[in-house]
This record gives structure tokens, sequence and C-alpha cells, in this order.
């Protein structure tokens, strides 16, 4: 495989979240491999390794535990799929490519919550009823 094809199984692994969008996976995979070119590909090549363990995400953690430059792209590919953006490695913020991105955020469903500015979806009177 792939570490375009591996990057939605190990988000889903470090998010905890099934069935993730592929062209969402498709485009953090690019933005990440553009600021953390070598680490991301590190990264995708611990989960492989990960995955053949009897526990992936034990064994994940303690690749990340041994390598902090892994468990920085870690990090930033959980926040990249949370927020739409992460920190680069000179500390400056990759902001969302698009506000389909950044209404995709997971955040949103964790907090039951639409995007901030943005519309909410269901029409006028949606909040009397659960999400």
């Amino acid at each position: 495989m792939t570490h375009a094809a591996d990057f939605p199984a190990l988000s889903e692994l470090l998010t905890g979240e099934s069935s993730l969008d592929q062209a969402l996976a498709d485009a953090y995979r690019e933005r990440l491999h553009r600021a953390y070119p070598a680490d991301l590909d590190r990264l995708i090549d611990a989960w492989r390794t990960a995955a053949t363990q009897p526990d992936p995400g034990q064994a994940l953690a303690a690749a990340l535990d041994a390598d902090t430059a892994l468990a920085r792209v870690a990090k930033e590919t959980i926040m990249v799929w949370f927020t739409a953006q992460f920190k680069r490695p000179d500390e400056t913020q990759d902001p969302p490519g698009t506000p389909e991105q950044y209404r995709a955020g997971l955040v949103w469903q964790v907090i039951r919550a639409h995007p901030l500015s943005a519309a909410p979806t269901g029409g006028y009177g949606y909040w009397a009823y659960q999400p």
C-alpha cells in the first residue's frame, strides 16, 4: 500500500473516529506532507508496523513515546482532523485549506455544535431537536 492509502487508517486510530472522509484524508495528508515530509512518512511506516501487533494502539503509542518527531506529527494529524488546522515545524499556523475543511472538523461533532460563523443546518427551529 502507499502512504496515501494508509493515512486514513492511521488517522482513524489517532482520532478514534471510524469512516473518515477519503477526500479530506487526501487533502490533510497533502497539507501535512508539505510541512512534515519525512516525519509523516515515518509516522505512517510506524503505523504499518504497529498494525501488525496484537494491540496496534499500544504499539503506536510506544513508537510515539520513543520519538518526539513522530509524536509531533501525530499530534498535528489529530489537530488537522479536529480543527482543519495545525502548526508547522516553525510554529506558524497552517489554517483550514477550504471552508469545507473547517466545517468538516471533528470538533463540531464532539461538542455537538455547528461551526462558528457558519450557517447551521436544519433550518429554523433546528435547536429544538436532539442533535
